[in-house]
């Protein structure tokens, strides 16, 4: 029988992260902090907090909308109107997440832990400057958008969508908990989407963490069935926003992009609610 001790060497950091010996040292309060809790809990444990502060981030910010819809606080910024999550519908949404987030999300994290190593990604300070941080999280963006484009193409075809997405479609009018409410083989192949940028770009661990967050955050925000112009993804050229998702919900057969619009009108998939 493999020993425990085997299994777990494969999360071992053979790095020094003593904040002490660090070189170059940390100029910021960024890159100390950074350091202390390489140097607290090794990086494993670095990758533990941040899967916590995505689960974290995602529940908090479904329950803000779960509160929308609960006290009908924005009717005028709601999507379909008369469209209202019921208990019933929101307890089957998280134990379904609940179930994803443990057996498929986070394990998924773990085998890409030792992975994303192989690729010869990095710990070290300095932490990449602001510009190039936020430059390969727009990169990320842009190809998760073009992997996910695809595959939502293909889990619309008969088989796929009558097995396995016609789960996530369960909801015709979505709300934030449902961003990654589907089948688990559904939530492996977004997986997929999700880390095929990292592949080609492999950024500083800092941005590759950073982007599984920003990525779960986007997802409820487009989930949330509210169309609110201040998100700060609004502001990005061809975003399509709560409402190009919405519709997808609602008419099945259009917007499969993730969040970008130019796929979808450049290839004819392109569809918004008439005004």
């Amino acid at each position: 029988m493999m020993k425990l001790e085997y299994i777990f060497s494969f999360f071992k950091s053979e790095k020094n992260y003593n904040i002490d010996q660090l070189d170059p040292q940390p100029t910021n309060s960024i890159e100390y902090g950074w350091s202390w809790i390489l140097q607290s809990y090794g990086e494993f444990g670095l990758f533990l907090i941040f899967y916590l502060s995505m689960a974290i981030l995602y529940a908090l910010s479904a329950i803000v909308f779960y509160f929308f819809d609960k006290y009908k606080l924005f009717p005028k910024l709601k999507l379909q109107i008369t469209k209202y999550p019921s208990s019933k519908d929101i307890k089957r949404c998280i134990n379904n997440l609940v179930l994803n987030y443990i057996f498929v999300i986070l394990p998924l994290g773990i085998v890409s832990f030792p992975f994303s190593k192989v690729l010869g990604m990095s710990y070290d300070l300095p932490l990449p400057s602001v510009w190039k941080f936020l430059f390969d999280i727009f990169l990320c963006l842009i190809g998760e958008d073009f992997f996910h484009y695809w595959m939502h193409r293909f889990f619309h075809t008969p088989w796929f969508y009558k097995n396995i997405h016609k789960e996530h479609h369960y909801y015709s009018a979505p709300f934030g908990f449902t961003a990654s409410y589907a089948h688990p083989v559904e939530v492996v192949f977004l997986g997929i989407a999700t880390f095929a940028p990292v592949l080609i770009i492999r950024p500083h661990y800092l941005t590759f963490y950073t982007w599984f967050v920003v990525r779960q955050l986007d997802a409820v925000l487009t989930h949330s069935g509210y169309d609110i112009d201040i998100f700060p993804f609004n502001f990005m050229p061809f975003y399509g926003g709560t409402s190009f998702h919405d519709y997808h919900h609602k008419e099945f057969t259009c917007n499969y992009g993730s969040r970008f619009t130019y796929l979808d009108k450049l290839l004819g998939t392109y569809k918004e609610k008439s005004k």
